[in-house]
Order: structure tokens, then sequence, then C-alpha cells
């Protein structure tokens, strides 16, 4: 997924070059979902790092929660780059967020909130 540089945009802009890196990745997401998941990202105006995709990609799961083959696709993928991130200061924690969404894939719980793990 690209994480360009949107510092520059106005907000609607913004939203809308976000919504559309996000439809290119996940093309089942319908546009007005993609546009949502966008409103909750913040302006990108640094080099792409491992919190951007995970923010990313957890909001998109979020907003997406009610369609659990989604979620799924999501969650491999962040599983994937989370181990090959082994070394980031974070990864404690992003581990501990993606067990949870697990749980909620196997129906054992809510989906969780990031608020859970501070």
């Amino acid at each position: 997924m690209q994480y360009e540089y949107n510092g520059n945009l106005l907000e609607e802009d913004r939203i809308n070059l976000v919504a559309n890196e996000i439809i290119t990745a996940y093309p089942e997401i319908p546009i007005d979902k993609a546009k949502e998941i966008a409103m909750l990202e913040g302006k990108i105006s640094t080099a792409c790092n491992l919190e951007m995709v995970f923010t990313r990609l957890y909001n998109i799961m979020l907003i997406m929660s009610n369609d659990k083959s989604i979620v799924k696709k999501v969650y491999l993928d962040l599983f994937n780059i989370l181990n090959a991130n082994q070394n980031d200061e974070k990864i404690d924690y992003y581990y501990q967020v993606l067990e949870e969404i697990y749980n909620f894939l196997n129906s054992e719980r809510t989906f969780p909130s990031l608020d859970e793990f501070i």
C-alpha cells in the first residue's frame, strides 16, 4: 500500500488520496468506507514508518469490522508486516493489539479498542 506525502493537501483532497490508496490495496472496500477510514488518519508529512502502517491497517479493520473476511485479509497483511519489523520499539504493543484482533476473528470478543492497550 502506498503512504504518499499529503501534508500539503486540503482535507478533502487528502481524504480522497488516502481512500484511493486503500482501495488500490483492498478493492473490495467500498469508496464510502475507504473515505471513512481515511478521515481517521492524520496528514502524512514524514517518511512512512511502522506506526503509520499499523494505524492505517488497524483503522481499516476497525471500520470494516462487520466484514470478517476483509478484517482477516488485513490482519494477515499486518501480521506479515510486523514479522518483518521485529526491531521496532513498539513491536510488543502491536502484537498485543494483533492478538486481540485474532480473538475477535475467532468470535471470542468484540473488536478491540486501542484504548485498551495504553
